[in-house]
């Protein structure tokens, strides 16, 4: 089981829907995301906590309240009492994107815009940089950020977190369209996949299985918060 969703954030839902859909989370969570200086950055932290919350009780057939998180000592977040299942999500932009699998796996979702170049030398493997500029300049931009999401699920589809380096291992795009892996980690049988949401976007999914669908399922921003009020 792999299933990919997404929730593109069209509106600027009215403040007592705010108020009520943040009262479903619990304090820390809430306080969190108050903190937030700019309201478009609290609302993508927002819906991506109310999108894993949702997909979650629906898979299992629970409410929201049944819901207890833990922790593995990296940081990542697993539902207690399920370790076979797992979760992950990521948000840019205007878009919030979610995976939920019986395997290892980690998602991840950025605008494109302008590539710093000094970023991948930095933290890129040295053949993602080589990659990275033998690619025609028009379509380096592309490039950088399909290695950039792809890492970045990777490393959250590891599970830990900022003590597993970025250049430790290499992605390579090939000709062909496939996706590749070179690692000495220990985290290493996993694949990959995009998904084409929006021309201004890349997202990436890594998992621990092949079982990837064609395409994510969308749910329209509204339709997720009045289901997910429904579960409280």
């Amino acid at each position: 089981m792999l299933k990919v969703y997404g929730v593109q954030l069209t509106q600027e839902p009215a403040p007592a829907l705010l108020e009520a859909l943040l009262s479903a989370l619990p304090a820390h969570k809430q306080a969190r995301i108050k903190r937030f200086l700019r309201p478009a950055d609290a609302l993508r932290s927002l819906t991506a906590d109310i999108l894993s919350r949702y997909i979650l009780c629906q898979y299992l057939g629970i409410h929201n309240g049944e819901i207890s998180f833990t922790e593995n000592s990296y940081g990542k977040p697993a539902l207690h009492g399920t370790e076979g299942l797992h979760f992950n999500h990521s948000h840019s932009g205007r878009w919030v994107v979610s995976v939920i699998a019986d395997t290892h796996c980690g998602i991840d979702v950025e605008e494109i815009r302008e590539a710093d170049l000094a970023i991948a030398e930095h933290f890129f493997a040295v053949q993602e940089i080589a990659d990275l500029l033998a690619a025609p300049e028009e379509r380096r931009r592309d490039c950088f950020f399909d290695l950039w999401t792809l890492k970045e699920s990777y490393v959250k589809a590891a599970g830990r977190g900022l003590s597993l380096p970025l250049s430790s291992f290499a992605i390579r795009k090939e000709v062909s369209g496939g996706i590749t892996l070179q690692t000495q980690n220990e985290f290493r049988d996993c694949h990959f996949k995009q998904y084409q949401i929006d021309p201004d976007y890349k997202m990436s999914v890594c998992a621990q299985s092949r079982d990837f669908p064609g395409q994510l399922e969308v749910i329209p921003q509204d339709e997720l918060y009045g289901h997910f009020l429904h579960l409280v």
